[in-house]
């Protein structure tokens, strides 16, 4: 079997994901916090930054729960999270459809003044953190850029360049996937990507659908295409990740987090 025919057979094994719908246009949204599963179904918890933090200002946030791969497929440690966020005015809880799914995303309020306790069930012992909610200011609005008007990339042409303020050593290749259908993956030396050390990339992706597209995009900042949406074939582009919180996505379908760290 070809390479490019192996890609595509991982592609079609993808599993559904939610889809965030987001619009051609530079939009603000709620600022993030992330839970990202490792298969030993211990989680990072993270802001927008991609770093820790104990203590966040008031204001309604977007709750991101991630793992790499749908866990019933049962190469986790645990057949399907238990992710539980906990505190006034929040009882968030979920399971990622019974490990059907790989990512949601749900709106919580947090309260000034608030003690909120976010936790696997399943590993509550392990997993166990609390949070804390100042008395006083707001949480600001992140802003999404557009995929087709903030990007200096022309139509149909691919960035070259590696991208980033601060361009890091070079860490090896990372495989990218569109199936016909427009869904997507991200793997590296075959195992699906959730978190990544900072530097640069060759990115090679292989793109299945003549209607889709490749990008990567750090949040606040501009999305990097890698493959537009009328190209098919296969391609290699040299990109720069930076500490913090990233996503890869078709730019119409499904955004898929993952997280850079130092």
């Amino acid at each position: 079997m070809s390479r490019s025919n192996t890609h595509l057979c991982f592609a079609a094994a993808l599993a559904a994901v939610l889809a965030l719908a987001l619009g051609q246009t530079a939009r603000a949204a709620d600022p993030g916090l992330y839970a990202n599963y490792a298969p030993n179904c211990t989680f990072a918890f993270v802001n927008d930054a991609g770093s820790a933090f104990t203590s966040v200002p008031p204001g309604t946030y977007q709750i991101v729960v991630f793992t790499p791969f749908a866990f019933g497929n049962g190469l986790a440690s645990c057949e399907y999270v238990q992710f539980h966020l906990t505190g006034p005015g929040v009882n968030l809880a979920t399971d990622l459809g019974g490990g059907d799914v790989e990512y949601e995303q749900h709106t919580a309020t947090l309260q000034p003044g608030g003690t909120y306790t976010v936790q696997d069930d399943g590993r509550a012992a392990q997993t166990r953190r609390t949070f804390t909610v100042a008395t006083s200011g707001s949480a600001a609005p992140t802003s999404i850029p557009s995929t087709s008007s903030s990007s200096s990339t022309k139509a149909g042409t691919p960035s070259k360049d590696p991208v980033g303020s601060a361009i890091g050593p070079f860490r090896g290749a990372l495989e990218a996937v569109v199936s016909k259908t427009g869904k997507v993956m991200l793997t590296k030396s075959r195992k699906s990507v959730s978190s990544l050390k900072f530097g640069r990339y060759a990115i090679e992706v292989v793109d299945g659908s003549a209607s889709a597209g490749f990008a990567v995009q750090q949040v606040k900042s501009s999305a990097t295409l890698v493959s537009t949406a009328k190209y098919k074939g296969t391609r290699t582009v040299t990109v720069n990740l930076t500490p913090g919180q990233w996503f890869f996505y078709t730019p119409t379908g499904a955004h898929h987090p993952f997280l850079v760290t130092r």
